[in-house]
This record gives C-alpha cells, sequence and structure tokens, in this order.
C-alpha cells in the first residue's frame, strides 16, 4: 500500500486503508475500487490524500502503531466531548457535567492505546490518519496523543508519567470548542483579536479539565502549556526551558509536528520529510533537543510507500525505514530518470549503507 494525493488517484485504483467518519462510521471501505463519483466525495469532504494498494509492494506489510478499532473510539470520544462542551447535552447544559460524563471513557482509552504502544514500541508511525477538514481538531487530538505516548514510550517513562502524557495530549485542545469555528476555519490572516482568542484556549482547556473528577495538576499542565516554547516565545505564560513541564515539552514536539502535516483551511500539509526538517531546525529555539531526538526516531520521515527521486536519477517506493537514520529509508528501485523509465533491473537499496546518494525529491 501506498499513500498518493487524491489529484493522482485514478478509476480502478483500490483502496487499501478504509476511511472512517467523525463517529466510527466507515466512509469507504478498503478494498472497493475508486470511482469517479467516491473522489468527488472525498474531494467534498476536504480529504486530499488516501492509500491505495500496489502491486509492486505486494510483499510489504504497512501496520499503524495502534489499531483502527482503538484509534476510531478515542476520535469518537473527543469529537463528543468537545461537541458537549460546544452544545451542552441533554442530560446537563454544565460544560463541567459534559466532560464528567464521560471521565471513565477517557481512562478507558488512555490505557488501550498505552497498551498497545508499549506492545508496538519498536514501530515507527508509517500511517498518517485520513481526516476530513472539519474533523481536524478531533483526529489531532488523537494522533498527537498517540504520537506523544509513543515518544513517551520510546523514553521508558514509567506507567504513571506515560497515563498523565496520553490523558493530557488525548484533551490538550478541548479548549479550541470554546473558541468560534469561524476563527477556527478562517483561511485567511487571522486579526490580532482573532489570534488572542486563539491563544486563550490553553486556558479553557485547563479550566474545562480542572472540573472533571480525573483532574491531575500535571496533566494540566500540558493542556496549559503544549504551546509554550523553549526560549519564551510561547503562549500563554510565555515559560522557558525547564520551567515548561517535561511532559508538555513532549506534547509541544508532537502538536506542531501533526498540525504541519495535516491539510488546514489556510495551506496544503507538509509532507513528513518537510515536518521533520523543520522541526530540527528549530531545535534549542523552540524544543527541547533531548525530545526531539527521541520524536524523530518515532516518525517515518518518508513513510512506505513514498516515491522518491536519488541524486543518481534513480527513484522507486519505500519499502522499509531505519529508526536512528530516519532521513534514510530502504528504497525499491523500480524507475530511471524523472520521466520514470522502467529500470532494467529493479533492486532495493538501504540509503543508511549509500552515505553518498541523498532522497532529492518525493514524487507523485
Amino acid at each position: 500500500m501506498r499513500k498518493v494525493s487524491l489529484d493522482s488517484v485514478r478509476t480502478g485504483m483500490t483502496l487499501a486503508k478504509s476511511i472512517f467518519g467523525s463517529n466510527g462510521q466507515v466512509l469507504l471501505k478498503a478494498g472497493v475500487e475508486i470511482k469517479p463519483q467516491y473522489l468527488t466525495y472525498l474531494k467534498q469532504l476536504g480529504i486530499n490524500q488516501i492509500y491505495i494498494q500496489d502491486s509492486r509492494m505486494g510483499d510489504i506489510e504497512v501496520n499503524d502503531i495502534i489499531t483502527d478499532e482503538t484509534r476510531r473510539e478515542a476520535h469518537s470520544l473527543v469529537s463528543d466531548i468537545m461537541n458537549d462542551i460546544q452544545m451542552g447535552t441533554s442530560k446537563s447544559t454544565s460544560k463541567k457535567k459534559g466532560i464528567n460524563l464521560r471521565d471513565n471513557d477517557i481512562v478507558k482509552a488512555v490505557s488501550q492505546i498505552i497498551e498497545e504502544l508499549l506492545e508496538n514500541k519498536e514501530l515507527t508511525a508509517q500511517l498518517q490518519d485520513l481526516r476530513t477538514l472539519n474533523e481536524y481538531v478531533f483526529a489531532h487530538s488523537v494522533n498527537c496523543c498517540v504520537l506523544a505516548t509513543l515518544v513517551g514510550v520510546k523514553m521508558n517513562l514509567n506507567n504513571e508519567n506515560l497515563k498523565l502524557l496520553s490523558t493530557g495530549t488525548l484533551l490538550h485542545d478541548i479548549g479550541m470548542a470554546a473558541v468560534p469555528e469561524a476563527i477556527i476555519n478562517k483561511s485567511g490572516n487571522l486579526t490580532e483579536e482573532e489570534y488572542e482568542s486563539i491563544k486563550r484556549h490553553p486556558i479553557y482547556g485547563y479550566e474545562m479539565f480542572k472540573n472533571t473528577s480525573i483532574f491531575d495538576s500535571r496533566a494540566g499542565a500540558i493542556i496549559l502549556q503544549h504551546h509554550e516554547r523553549f526560549q519564551g516565545q510561547g503562549y500563554p505564560q510565555g515559560l522557558k526551558d525547564q520551567k515548561i513541564y517535561y511532559l508538555a515539552q513532549i506534547a509541544g514536539v508532537v502538536d506542531v509536528y501533526d498540525a504541519l502535516t495535516s491539510v488546514r483551511p489556510y495551506r496544503n500539509a507538509y509532507q513528513p520529510h518537510e515536518a521533520v526538517e523543520m522541526l530540527a531546525s528549530w531545535g534549542q529555539t523552540n524544543f527541547n533537543l533531548e525530545i526531539l531526538k527521541y520524536f524523530l526516531t518515532c516518525i517515518a520521515a518518508y513513510p512506505i510507500g513514498t516515491h522518491v527521486l536519488l541524486s543518481n536519477k534513480e527513484s522507486g517506493l519505500v519499502i522499509a525505514n531505519n529508526s536512528e537514520l530516519t532521513l534514510r529509508p530502504v528504497v525499491r528501485i523500480i524507475y530511471v530518470g524523472e520521466d520514470l523509465a522502467p529500470h532494467p533491473s529493479p533492486y532495493d537499496l538501504d540509503l543508511s549503507k549509500h552515505l553518498n546518494l541523498t532522497i532529492t525529491k518525493v514524487l507523485e
């Protein structure tokens, strides 16, 4: 399977990974043959990339670091919580009560995510969550939770800290429910007043979490501080260096990465390798370098199935990644030149063992 932009998809291709809605419903099931009306439907939803089957990678298995079921349940939970905050519920008009009704579900979701990641701690994140534009906040919260918890597992954090990290990152953006949707989904530049409203969402979220039965000040610090940056240029408190709670520092890294690799109303998504390079370049200015180093071992800069062009003008599909050298994957060479002439003798090339070669471009 490989991920391709919707503009590159042709009718007759086969969907390799199911696409789900905000409540876990299947929008398109894996295995279906792509039809023109499906492409129109996906474009209307704001989905610009999908996974398709590719016979050239029939021997390559790609697994998510958590199961689809766990991801869908967590996605639905965050969606329900934020809808309750925005609209109230039939059981209560209290924002406090709306979250309290789901405290047990939060604990259950966090425990399941931790359990699965402890079993898959050697994996790197290869697959991106396919999300519609209006599901960004929900899917972003779950993906940040998963990635942050994976970082925590790689750092050998104890179970207590993993629970704090997973809980805080799952709920880190609930304060966005108090920000007008017109501001969140605005395609143009924000006014100063609109930006100030956005900058208050960590405070809103912290206050909401404080009213739950599962409140812990350390998980609360993740919600409050995930936009703080290492040299004090973040918000809402302008904290510096070690004054930023270290679990919140992890949340800050994954929050930026997932935002960069997601489609937003005001820009297209960056490719994973572009986001990795941006994070690495910001380094100590924005993030703790030790945490950033661990994070980069969790992310496939070139996910399996990515079509890359090499400096020797050969190109092919990524079939494996090296967690210690994320920018140097294993590539199945199948073409010569940018005109994609078939290679006379296709072969697999491990870039970690051929340092004279580099990836120069990602191709569709």
